[in-house]
This record gives structure tokens, C-alpha cells and sequence, in this order.
């Protein structure tokens, strides 16, 4: 009797000793997950030394137009036909918009509010990265920012990166800060411009991606030191078939006014450049 019962105290010590591990280990799964998911490490150290500008070495030659695209070729350059997108031009035929030889898309992730700052997610986001990918077409995004200090654009940047995780995105991240009438970034400063674009695109890059600073003819040379932002890309608005921006960018938004099938309402058209291997 005393054997059993030393026999059947083994077995239920064993038991709760397996119990307890699976239970540690569930837990441990379930913060990792959590980690990878919503936690984003990264801060900001202030911008680096200034660095000279590239300039634009693209020939105005080599432009043409396929159906309504802009395109171009040269010996070292070929280039991709794009658009970009957001909750403003609706739902959107997908293999549609592929059929007309669309190979990339810009999606606005989200955005912070003029009034106070806070960051909302695109409610379209979800559906056009699906819609796209699932279309054969590459996929970017872009965040639209009215940041008034460097804390606020840090956390722009972990809203994006928990938002870009495992979606697959090939095309660059790009930060827009666009000033309008009554916005809360209208006082800033050059420097403060400039590091609050500096601080969001490090983290991102930080974590990996392809980063890009958007803007237009004159932000880009007025209000932006873009001699402190080398280490990133340029995607230039400037809305005419012949830019007179100085210096290289890699992506250009030549159009507000495109018409594209798939999508009911006018939609900005892009053109990447591609460098020849």
C-alpha cells in the first residue's frame, strides 16, 4: 500500500511539473508574439552631418509616353509605371488597374491630424494592400504627417513598422508632410522640418526598409535641408513632363489628374526609376 502511494505521488508530481512547463512556454510564445506584433523599438539621436546633393542626371530625351504613362530609358536607367492611393479614390478594381500595365501602387498607412496630432490608420489600408497584392501588383506606402516635434514623428514611424510586418511590402516607406491652411506645422521651422523627417525616416529605415522623403518643387528646396537626408530616397511631386528639380530623386508623382481603369475617380500617377544592373 505505502509503494502505491509513493508511485501515484511520482506521477502527479510529473504531471504538474509538465503542466507548469507547457504554461511557461505558452506564456513565453504569447510575448513574443505580442512583441514582434506591437512592439517597435527604435529612437531618435538628431540628424547626422551634412552631406552634398546628387545631382539629376536624368535626360529629358529619354522620357515617353505608353498609354498615358510616363516612362523612361537610357543606357542605366529603365523605369516602372505607378500610382498612388488612399481612401479618397474608393474601391478599387485591382486586375483592372494591373491590366493597364500598372507594376506598383503607393498606399497612403495612414495619417496625423492637423488639429492635434493623432494618428489614424487609412480605413482602406487593409483592402487596396490586399487588393493589390493579390493582383500581381507591388505595393509601398506612405504616411501623411502633421508632426510638430521629433517624439510625435517617432511614434508615426512605430505606427507604420507595426503596420507594414509581414505585408510583404516591396516599395519604399514614404514620409509626406504636406502644410495646409490652420495646420499645426505651419510654424515650424526649417531645422525642426527637418529633423521631424530625419527622426521618422531613421526608424524606419532602422527596421530594414526602403525610405523615401515626399514633397514637391518648393518644399523640397525651401523647406527641407535635403542635405541632411541623403540617406534616404526622394519621391518628387511636380505635376508637368518636365521637372526642374536640380537634384536626384528616385520616384516622381507627374500627375494628379490620371485616369486609370479600376478606379472611378482621378488618381495621382507615378514613375520609379530603375537603375540597370
Amino acid at each position: 500500500m505505502i509503494m502505491r502511494n509513493t508511485g501515484r505521488r511520482k506521477k502527479k508530481k510529473q504531471f504538474y511539473t509538465i503542466l507548469l512547463v507547457s504554461v511557461i512556454v505558452m506564456w513565453a510564445a504569447c510575448v513574443f508574439l505580442f512583441c514582434i506584433t506591437y512592439v517597435v523599438l527604435g529612437d531618435y539621436n538628431g540628424l547626422g552631418p551634412k552631406k552634398s546633393l546628387k545631382p539629376n542626371t536624368l535626360k529629358q530625351k529619354n522620357y515617353f509616353y505608353d498609354h498615358n504613362f510616363l516612362e523612361y530609358k537610357d543606357k542605366n536607367h529603365t523605369s516602372e509605371k505607378g500610382i498612388d492611393v488612399s481612401v479618397f479614390q474608393g474601391d478599387i478594381d485591382w486586375k483592372k488597374v494591373r491590366s493597364t500595365g500598372v507594376k506598383f501602387v503607393m498606399i497612403r498607412i495612414g495619417y496625423s491630424g492637423s488639429d492635434t496630432g493623432k494618428i489614424f490608420r487609412d480605413t482602406n489600408y487593409i483592402k487596396n494592400l490586399e487588393g493589390a497584392k493579390k493582383a500581381g501588383i507591388k505595393v509601398g506606402v506612405y504616411f501623411f504627417s502633421q508632426a510638430i516635434t521629433t517624439e510625435e514623428a517617432v511614434k508615426e514611424a512605430k505606427f507604420v513598422i507595426r503596420n507594414i510586418r509581414r505585408k510583404g511590402i516591396e516599395y519604399p516607406v514614404a514620409y509626406d508632410m504636406e502644410p495646409s491652411e490652420g495646420s499645426r506645422i505651419n510654424k515650424l521651422s526649417t531645422k525642426e522640418r527637418t529633423e521631424i523627417t530625419d527622426a521618422f525616416c531613421s526608424i524606419i529605415k532602422s527596421h530594414g526598409y526602403e525610405t523615401m522623403v515626399y514633397g514637391n518643387l518648393h518644399w523640397l528646396t525651401t523647406k527641407l535641408d535635403m542635405e541632411y537626408l541623403t540617406a534616404y530616397g526622394t519621391w518628387l511631386a511636380h505635376y508637368t513632363d518636365k521637372t526642374a528639380y536640380p537634384n536626384s530623386f528616385e520616384m516622381w508623382q507627374y500627375s494628379e489628374k490620371g485616369r486609370v481603369a479600376g478606379i472611378k475617380k482621378k488618381v495621382d500617377l507615378n514613375i520609379r526609376f530603375l537603375k540597370n544592373n
